[in-house]
């Protein structure tokens, strides 16, 4: 298969990945990945609303612990096992059961892998043969693996003093200023990729990765492929708008109850339930309307593809539990609006970086930032444009 330029490479992967590895776990986003805080209300009730505004609390009181969260694509696992053995693979491989994905010991066990499960991923097989020597190199004499985002698979071209790449087809475009440190740090590589979560070699599942908070654990920049940090340029000043937090308690304090009945008693399996909220959610963003939720919702439902027997029961769950989707979107909207200026005010102090993330629309913009095991995104900014793009 033949691509005219680089963005039509990484678009086949993302949508190959997407098909073979598809799960809808959580927020049909696949086990590993971070919520957004404003979201768990409906994934985890009242306890997990209580625990969104404690790490936003957190992020507040330890600024120095957020990180910029880099639009790279594909999202790759690398390091060494318990046997010491080097190995590149996919959360899907690394989290499979049998253990058969991590031990992908080549880049031909790697395609020997896909083989054996009837799996052609030729254009990504390309891409681990490109890096495999370069990451080995780089995690040397370390233990347990990393996993990032590959930003870029091609050596970078100075452009007026600025290198230019975009991972993500729908994502953000990235410019970086190559007399700056990451600039140099880009300069002559051939693949960059950015680093943000070590997992130990004996985890279970990427659901024990813990942050890296902005360094490269012991990895070492001494091979063709760049290990990128996502430390912030600067240190934010958070301050949390007192009257925004105060309404996001008060949500919770009065609606909680009734929020946390409506999805404990659902006739329907908890995520299955959860997604009918997050995917609703998902689509007011790309509309970019997320005001009256409530009502939109009861619209929504109605539309919704399923037998006429789980359509009834949840109809009349639904409708006997107004209050409680009145509730969870007064929670969800009170905790939204207190992330959504944290947001802001972070992604004014990114203004200050050499890396420059840009829309779409040409709007500056990083994807979002990560705190507290969370993610921070503008969501009618990039989330909406990721997602329209994805449909």
């Amino acid at each position: 298969m033949n691509f005219n330029n680089e963005q039509e490479f990484f678009q086949y992967i993302r949508e190959s990945l997407k098909r073979l590895n598809a799960d809808t776990t959580r927020l049909q986003e696949g086990k590993g990945h971070l919520d957004h805080p404003e979201d768990l209300i409906i994934l985890d009730g009242t306890q997990g609303a209580n625990r969104a505004l404690q790490a936003i609390n957190d992020t507040a009181k330890n600024p120095k612990t957020i990180t910029i969260k880099w639009d790279g694509y594909p999202a790759l696992i690398f390091g060494h096992g318990p046997d010491g053995k080097f190995s590149i693979m996919d959360k899907h491989m690394f989290n499979k059961t049998d253990g058969s994905g991590r031990k992908v010991y080549s880049p031909q066990d790697f395609i020997n892998y896909d083989k054996a499960r009837g799996v052609d991923r030729a254009e990504l097989n390309g891409i681990i043969s490109n890096i495999w020597s370069g990451l080995q190199k780089a995690s040397q004499g370390t233990k347990g693996y990393y996993w990032g985002d590959l930003l870029f698979g091609n050596p970078l071209k100075d452009d007026k003093g600025l290198y230019k790449f975009r991972a993500n087809p729908n994502g953000i475009a990235y410019t970086v200023d190559v007399d700056s440190e990451i600039g140099k740090l880009l300069t002559g590589k051939k693949a960059g990729i950015a680093v943000h979560q070590y997992i130990d070699s004996s985890a279970a599942t990427t659901d024990d990765a813990k942050p890296l908070n902005g360094g490269i654990g012991q990895l070492k920049n001494d091979s063709d492929i760049a290990i990128v940090p996502s430390a912030m340029p600067t240190t934010p000043n958070v301050q949390l708008d007192s009257k925004l937090l105060s309404n996001a308690k008060s949500a919770i304090s009065k609606y909680g109850a009734a929020a946390e009945k409506l999805l404990t008693t659902a006739p329907q399996a908890r995520n299955t339930f959860n997604q009918l909220f997050t995917t609703f959610i998902n689509k007011q963003i790309v509309a970019g309307d997320v005001s009256n939720l409530s009502q939109k919702f009861m619209d929504y439902f109605e539309t919704r593809p399923m037998t006429p027997a789980m359509k009834q029961k949840l109809s009349d769950h639904l409708n006997a539990n107004k209050a409680g989707i009145a509730g969870l979107f007064a929670i969800w909207a009170a905790v939204y609006a207190l992330k959504q200026s944290v947001v802001e005010q972070l992604a004014a102090a990114a203004e200050q970086s050499p890396v420059k993330g840009y829309l779409q629309s040409g709007k500056q913009s990083q994807e979002g930032f990560v705190s507290q095991g969370l993610k921070f995104i503008d969501r009618m900014g990039f989330s909406a444009q990721n997602l329209a793009g994805r449909q």
